[in-house]
């Protein structure tokens, strides 16, 4: 998938109301639209614990409802697939982040 592909098919999903539609998809259902790009595009569903953030990574480049996600060195980012193997908080971002329980 190209990168204008993306920017592009985020730019028309929040089209007709965007400040709202990113509110929404950057305060607390991060997930659900990590999930959209990954069905759409492929790629791999990221967690970011220090932000408590989810993205997708497509061909190498991050990517959430505001478009590209620069993100520095000291950023950690982990396959969400690894994360939930791996730690004892994700029934906690399950039901606060994904469930929103």
């Amino acid at each position: 998938m190209e990168f204008k592909e993306i920017i592009e098919f985020i730019i028309n999903f929040k089209k007709k109301h965007p400040q709202e539609i990113e509110d929404v998809f950057l305060n607390g259902y991060c997930y659900w639209f990590a999930k959209i790009l990954e069905i759409r595009f492929g790629g791999e569903i990221l967690y970011n614990p220090k932000q408590v953030h989810f993205a997708t990574l497509i061909n190498n480049q991050l990517f959430d409802i505001s478009g590209y996600v620069v993100f520095s060195e000291d950023d950690v980012w982990i396959n969400w697939d690894e994360y939930q193997m791996n730690n004892d908080d994700v029934s906690d971002i399950f039901n606060n982040c994904i469930l929103k329980i």
